[in-house]
Formats: C-alpha cells, structure tokens, sequence
C-alpha cells in the first residue's frame, strides 16, 4: 500500500512539474532534478533513514516554494554547509516546517551526491 501511494505521488508530481514547465519554459533542467533511485543510493550512503518520499517532498518543497521566489537556481554551485545555512535562513520566510526543512536539505544533497549523473 506504502509503495503506491509513493508512486501515485510521485507520477502526480511528474505530471504536475511537467505541465508547470509548458506554463513557464522551463527547460527540462527542471525534469533532471527529479529523484530516482540513484539519487536515493546515494543519500542513504550518509543519512540510511531517507526514503524516496522524502526525496519527492524535498523535490516538491524546492520546485514549489524554493523556485516561486527564486526560479529555479543551479543546486550544485553551493556547498552543503551553504545550502544548510541558506535553507535554515529561508526557512520562516517561506514558512516551512523542521520536517520540510531535513526533506528540502536531504533532497538537496542526494542531488549533489550524484551530480555527474544529473549533469549530462
């Protein structure tokens, strides 16, 4: 039951981001920072507790607060002390919980962990 409630979740927030880039032009940049299964790896390497659905909430909380404000930024420039400063520091303006905070930073980092794969 988890497992497809996770993908039913996660094919709504494709289908959502998808037609969120037509609306905006945003380029498929935007389709290459959703995670799978490498990026899920790659963080439980270091965090062995992360999920995918933590992955596809930080997703969310970054293609959906994080990208409103800002659009969408180059998440492999900063250092993962820079992005734990910047997310703590946006954090009451975008008025996200602690919750969505670890999801947001451990999405962040999954990405960066596998930078070379997302990049081509």
């Amino acid at each position: 039951m988890k497992n497809i409630l996770t993908i039913t979740l996660f094919t709504s927030l494709s289908l959502f981001v998808a037609c969120t880039a037509k609306k905006t032009g945003t380029t498929t940049a935007t389709a290459s920072i959703i995670p799978t299964e490498t990026q899920l790896k790659a963080i439980q390497a270091k965090y062995p507790e992360v999920s995918m659905q933590t992955l596809t909430n930080g997703h969310a909380i970054y293609t959906g607060v994080c990208t409103n404000c800002h659009g969408q930024k180059n998440i492999f420039k900063r250092s993962e002390e820079s992005w734990k400063h910047e997310i703590d520091d946006m954090a009451p303006k975008a008025k996200i919980t602690d919750a969505q905070k670890d999801d947001l930073y451990k999405y962040i980092l999954a990405m960066k962990a596998t930078q070379a794969a997302v990049t081509k």
